[in-house]
């Protein structure tokens, strides 16, 4: 069942309640009301035939006889009469209305009302020359039934109308207010891997539908770049990763069709390890990019101290790397003494690998290989400075140093592959940082990553 449907149809069950205990209570009321004016008139009746008996001083025979004349016409009420004593004085038929314990409550109470499937009855205390009666009376309330009834047939009519009524109100609303609803799902409906830049376009409102569509954008949004990471990645691998492949295997074939020698043979094995090591150095790189495009909400965050890090940082690649590179680290704060004034809720494995790679930029881009980092903090941020002293970057390539794979005019002073500064950026984001470059060619360049607390 469609959710319009099953709205109007909600709505309708829920407003047939309301108007079916409006209804009864309407019906109640009414018949109460036709049951206590009958037993007025009924008491009138009653006091109206035992003033006949009692003042008219006919024949009880004749009184018989001129009621059943009157029945055929009019709507006569039957009467019993007792004395004091509770035996019968007069009765219009047989047997007797009332018994002992009606004649005693009627005593005690001067007056009772009752009712059964057909009659209404009224009993009363009659006082005839100072002498105690109890006059028992009933009827058919004809005219006040036929009403009532025809009441309640109409009554029965309306309701069911207003039902059908309410429930076609009820989906024509509910068809008018998620109408927005259709058409944003019409929308999703075209949008495919073909067309993810494609977003959900309804009228700007402070309502949910309007909350919803940018709770949609935004995911829209999310599995976009996702997509495009993965698909870039993908084709990125494929092309970085066939040449050190295509080489390897080439040097491979080589060496068991050509070599004679031990001497070619080993020439032939440092070359594929060379090249083996590039596949192993991209292959660790491009994990490091992969896992610095994360979402924040999947990587895990804790509690580090950021010049722990960064000490951890320098002595890995001081320790991996062949080259005798020069790493100094000084601290710009005064206050740098204080064990928690470092103190930073981040990732620690992707922040050692982003320092690690800029401080292996300065060094390998320095005729000295050599790279200075400053620390400084404030209360609300953690400031880090690497400078170098190398060969520079030029103008033209500082926008595009963090694009994937790139490399601009100095690539070849040194070997590389263009993710170490794509790595980083995506860390330093990851983390809500920001990163900063200025350099000059021929005399150095200087990278301020700030970390906000």
């Amino acid at each position: 069942m469609k959710l319009v449907t099953r709205t109007a149809l909600a709505y309708a069950i829920l407003t047939a309640f309301i108007l079916f205990v409006f209804a009864y209570s309407v019906y109640f009321v009414s018949e109460k009301n036709r049951k206590d004016e009958f037993f007025d008139r009924l008491d009138y009746k009653i006091i109206w035939r035992a003033e006949f008996i009692f003042d008219a001083q006919i024949n009880k025979n004749l009184i018989k006889f001129l009621h059943i004349k009157n029945k055929k016409v009019l709507n006569e009420a039957d009467i019993s009469v007792y004395d004091s004593y509770f035996h019968l004085y007069f009765s219009d038929n047989m047997p007797p209305l009332g018994n002992q314990k009606i004649l005693e409550s009627i005593k005690k109470k001067q007056s009772l009302n009752w009712s059964d499937d057909k009659y209404q009855y009224r009993g009363v205390l009659y006082i005839d020359n100072n002498r105690e009666f109890y006059v028992i009376g009933r009827a058919v309330d004809i005219s006040g039934l036929n009403h009532i009834n025809a009441f309640k047939e109409n009554l029965l009519y309306v309701y069911f109308t207003s039902i059908i009524l309410i429930f076609i109100i009820g989906f024509g609303f509910s068809y008018y207010t998620l109408k927005p609803l259709k058409d944003i799902i019409f929308q999703i409906r075209d949008i495919s891997e073909h067309n993810l830049n494609k977003r959900i376009v309804v009228p700007k409102a402070k309502d949910e539908l309007y909350e919803l569509t940018q709770t949609f954008n935004a995911t829209f949004n999310r599995l976009e770049k996702s997509f495009n990471n993965h698909r870039n990645f993908v084709t990125t691998i494929s092309h970085e990763f066939r040449t050190p492949l295509s080489i390897l295997i080439a040097e491979i074939e080589l060496g068991k069709e050509l070599n004679q020698t031990v001497e070619d043979y080993k020439i032939s094995l440092d070359n594929a390890l060379e090249e083996a090591n590039h596949v192993s150095q991209l292959s660790t790189a491009l994990l490091d990019f992969a896992r610095a495009n994360y979402d924040r909400s999947q990587i895990k965050m804790s509690d580090i101290r950021i010049d722990e890090i960064l000490v951890d940082a320098k002595l890995n690649l001081l320790n991996k790397k062949d080259v005798k590179y020069k790493i100094s680290i000084s601290y710009s704060t005064l206050d740098y003494t204080d064990e928690n004034f470092y103190n930073y809720f981040g990732n620690q494995y992707l922040l050692q690998s982003a320092f690690s790679n800029i401080m292996e930029n300065g060094c390998k881009y320095s005729a000295d290989h050599s790279c200075h980092v400053d620390i400084s903090g404030a209360a609300d941020e953690i400031v880090l400075t690497f400078s170098d002293n190398g060969i520079g970057i030029p103008e033209g390539d500082l926008e595009q140093i963090y694009d994937l794979f790139y490399r601009g005019k100095n690539k070849s002073y040194e070997n590389g592959y263009g993710v170490g500064l794509s790595i980083v950026k995506q860390i330093i984001n990851l983390h809500n940082g920001s990163i900063d470059v200025s350099s000059t060619v021929g005399k150095g360049t200087k990278f301020t990553v700030t970390l906000p607390i």
